[in-house]
């Protein structure tokens, strides 16, 4: 037992909010009127046929209103006390023991998935709604399609996540430890797409690594050995593919969970406890394990890891770092042979790559495990691998050292050693942009100042985020944000756009902070982190029609062609969220630039592409910057940075540390 506040003031939001739509929807449909005191005298609409029994508006009398809320509040009622019990007991492990047998199974996990869900939902709200501000729109109904978008990509993340710590499970499979995975002669098949995988054999005390571009299958890979493809994705299996000398086609990934662990790429999406020691200890408490046990192993796990002194932290205040450590420690817990792991350094700086690595390492070479890794970043993984897996064509094959070292290179063109003021060819005369015959505008004459920030600085709670910045970023100039996870470079790009705490930020003059929306989208753009919270529709068309409020028609898909190098027209029937990862971002910051800012800011382009994405990324910056608009982004990708800046600005706890002007090597 113990008490939290975070349910009780959820569940009194969500209550309240319950009583105010009834009441609402009262007063619409002519439900609110009585004998008493009129508030309101509304003319009373009834609907031609076929809605002849559907009444609009009518009197709204205080009376009315005060029955309807008292008729809400049985309702409400059960929602506070829902909230309550959250609040003072942990009831997972009671709905957890209800959906391992007896008729209630299949309700308790749905109550399970729900009530980790609910919580995000709040989170997700408040992103989507400070993403339709970053549109120079004001918070609507348009929100909601983010945001139950990402409920749902979250309440499956998280199905996954307990599918794959053995919840709800029937009985407990071990695999055979000689051979953790055999793989003859498979197909791996969804609509429109297959995967083939002719052999693969990996044994115990090794480290693999599966690369290739983003979306060519490495996911697909790692979802067919845990079982998520074949029992919870929808895929088609053929041939043989055996863990433990187990038939994945055959066994849930409920019922292998003590033999394979997995980590998600999104590791906070698929956290399901409070804490980091109740995270670790979850899928022993799934199976009943008693306290003491369970409290022996995560210490165990923990310190293995090096991690002891972050069991008693709440998982919402882990670093990057971290978290995918805690992820791997929540793998560990039922002792795995197999271990699965989805681009682990996607989200890492440079300091933490190299901890998660020998973590990883010390996992298959010293604890006998077989480690299957998938990344893109396969440099980091050079001296420990003993393995090198590569999808290309629709088809996984074996590596060499060598050809993988090859992969490993340097992947984009390093900017002139001669730098001139962006948008100049070192001669003072205008270049053409990336279109051709776009050049830049005289009202961002390049190398001129646009934007200031003087003495700005960030606080969460008691703990300051970023402390008294200045920096300054002339038109036409690209400037790198780089610095450690949790230096402070997201607070920073959002204080710089939304102007909301202690110092100034002034753009062509004015200062942000007194700006309208509409006039502070003119003036600086952000694309934010979670850039798929700025896509409130279903196609590329329907968001570019949007954004076309504030530029020409078709300025913005034309836009969009621009920064991905070729015609887009192809991509305008697309959802948003199928387009690869490069696309998604071009997409984002040409609706971003719809306004014509002076000045673009984008958090992390680059996370979790491959090289090639990465690349087309880079272009879409510089033709971005072609026009005259001063951009700057963060990242920790460091080899990025220096390849497409022009500045490069360093981070660390809140204050800038150094910049540095950029030349090639």
């Amino acid at each position: 037992m113990r008490f939290r506040a975070a349910p009780l003031r959820q569940a009194a939001i969500f209550a309240a909010v319950f009583v105010a739509v009834r009441v609402v929807y009262a007063a619409v449909f002519a439900g609110a009127s009585g004998t008493g005191i009129r508030l309101l005298d509304l003319p009373l609409i009834t609907l031609p046929a076929p809605f002849t029994g559907v009444r609009l508006l009518g009197p709204v009398t205080l009376d009315g209103l005060a029955a309807v809320a008292l008729s809400a509040v049985p309702f409400a009622a059960v929602i506070f006390g829902f909230g309550l019990l959250n609040a003072l007991f942990d009831v997972r492990p009671w709905f957890a023991a209800a959906a391992r047998r007896g008729p209630l199974r299949s309700f308790a996990r749905s109550l399970v998935i729900a009530w980790q869900t609910l919580p995000a939902l709040a989170a997700a709200l408040r992103r989507a709604a400070r993403a339709a501000r970053l549109r120079g729109e004001r918070p609507g109904p348009r929100v909601l399609v983010p945001v139950l978008e990402d409920a749902i990509e979250r309440a499956v993340t998280l199905a996954a996540s307990l599918e794959l710590r053995g919840f709800a499970a029937s009985r407990r499979l071990d695999g055979a430890c000689e051979v953790p995975v055999r793989v003859s002669g498979a197909v791996l098949a969804r609509p429109g797409c297959a995967l083939s995988i002719p052999s693969l054999s990996l044994a115990t005390g090794t480290l693999t690594v599966l690369t290739g571009a983003t979306g060519a299958g490495k996911s697909t890979v790692l979802d067919a050995l845990s079982g998520l493809f074949q029992h919870a994705d929808g895929g088609v299996q053929q041939g043989v593919i055996e863990v433990g000398g187990i038939d994945r086609a055959l066994v849930p990934p409920r019922d292998t969970a003590g033999f394979v662990g997995a980590v998600a790429q999104r590791v906070r999406a698929a956290f399901v406890g409070e804490t980091v020691a109740e995270e670790l200890g979850f899928a022993l408490a799934l199976r009943g394990v008693a306290p003491v046990i369970v409290g022996a192993r995560v210490a165990e796990v923990a310190e293995r890891l090096g991690f002891p002194h972050l069991l008693s932290r709440p998982i919402s205040a882990l670093s990057a770092g971290e978290a995918e450590l805690v992820a791997i420690g929540a793998a560990l817990a039922e002792r795995p042979t197999l271990l699965l792991v989805d681009e682990p350094l996607a989200e890492l700086d440079s300091a933490a790559r190299p901890r998660v690595v020998a973590a990883l390492a010390s996992l298959a070479h010293e604890g006998g495990m077989c480690v299957l890794v998938a990344e893109h970043r396969v440099a980091w993984f050079s001296g420990v691998a003993d393995g090198w897996l590569s999808i290309a064509d629709g088809k996984l094959a074996e590596l060499d050292a060598s050809s993988a070292a090859l992969r490993s290179g340097h992947q984009f063109s390093a900017p002139s050693p001669h730098w001139c003021p962006p948008g100049t060819n070192g001669g003072g005369e205008a270049p053409t942009g990336a279109s051709g015959g776009e050049v830049v505008s005289s009202s961002k004459r390049a190398g001129e100042v646009v934007a200031e920030a003087r003495g700005v600085s960030v606080e969460h709670g008691e703990r300051p985020a970023v402390d008294d910045v200045s920096l300054a970023l002339a038109a036409g100039e690209i400037v790198a944000l780089t610095g450690p996870n949790g230096a402070g470079k997201s607070s920073l790009l959002w204080e710089l756009a939304v102007p909301r705490e202690s110092g100034r930020v002034f753009v062509r003059g004015d200062d942000v902070r007194t700006l309208t929306h509409r006039d502070r989208r003119s003036a600086v753009a952000l694309v934010p982190e979670s850039l798929e919270d700025l896509f409130v529709t279903d196609s590329v068309a329907a968001e570019c029609r949007r954004a076309d409020r504030r530029a020409s028609r078709g300025a913005t898909l034309r836009r969009v062609g621009e920064l991905l190098g070729h015609d887009a027209t192809a991509l305008a029937d697309t959802h948003p969220r199928d387009l690869s990862g490069g696309q998604r971002v071009c997409l984002a910051v040409a609706l971003q630039l719809a306004a014509d800012p002076a000045v673009l800011l984008i958090d992390e382009p680059v996370r979790g592409l491959d090289h090639d994405a990465q690349r087309e990324v880079a272009a879409a910056i510089r033709r971005a910057a072609a026009n005259g608009t001063a951009v700057m982004f963060a990242t920790h990708e460091t080899e990025f940075a220096a390849a497409v800046a022009q500045r490069t600005i360093r981070l660390e706890q809140g204050r800038i540390s150094e910049t540095q002007r950029v030349t090639a090597p």
